[in-house]
């Protein structure tokens, strides 16, 4: 007879919590680099969202998505991506909490999100460059609060576990460390006369915050 303590469960995931987990995930993605031929290509040969309003703002975000995906290439995206987030010397768009909330890098805002992660028990991997207020490192933490990780995927973790977390700890993060400046930041790119491919993303970004809290709130 085996031995049952050994054995685990992973925690339920539901398909909606999947769905949430993987658009974080697809935001991170794209804030963290330009997209690949491979990304861009599956972006736009996705399904439109299953909804019961398509014209609702999420949806048609991903639309256009879909549509922007289906007439770039990789080269256009990486130009473009360097030309509003890169380069030498001060970027078009910052891509932290601090700049946007209190003009300056570095500041209030990311010490209160390491105080966070450090009490949800995830750790900054030595090897990453990204700074823990960025907005790809924040989506990041949202997607491991929803679906969890392990050992074998340990991506912000330092190769800790980490079980999916309640709707409680879901929304206490989502409000104190994104929604304060997601929707400044979504418009601060879609000012911006370089902003094509990405104005798209920030829309979808912006769009998807929104149901976020607004599915927070009505489940308080």
């Amino acid at each position: 007879m085996s031995d049952s303590s050994n054995v685990t469960f992973r925690a339920y995931v539901s398909a909606e919590d999947n769905a949430r987990a993987n658009l974080y995930a697809l935001i991170s993605r794209l804030f963290a680099g330009a997209p690949d031929t491979a990304l861009i290509k599956a972006i736009a040969s996705s399904p439109p969202l299953a909804t019961e309003d398509d014209g609702a703002a999420l949806p048609q975000a991903w639309s256009r998505l879909i549509a922007a995906s289906s007439v770039i290439d990789e080269e256009a995206a990486r130009d473009e991506f360097e030309a509003l987030f890169g380069g030498v010397g001060k970027a078009l768009v910052n891509l932290h909490a601090s700049h946007h909330l209190v003009g300056y890098m570095m500041e209030t805002p990311l010490a209160e999100v390491r105080e966070s992660l450090k009490k949800l028990g995830i750790a900054r991997l030595d090897t990453q460059s990204v700074v823990e207020d960025h907005i790809s490192a924040l989506c990041e933490v949202m997607r491991l609060l929803i679906v969890g990780t392990s050992d074998t995927h340990a991506n912000a973790t330092s190769g800790s576990t980490l079980a999916p977390q309640s709707v409680t700890v879901q929304r206490e993060f989502f409000e104190a460390h994104l929604f304060t400046w997601t929707e400044k930041l979504s418009s601060t790119i879609a000012k911006q006369s370089l902003a094509n491919y990405y104005a798209v993303i920030a829309q979808l970004a912006s769009a998807f915050m929104a149901v976020e809290q607004e599915s927070f709130r009505i489940g308080q």
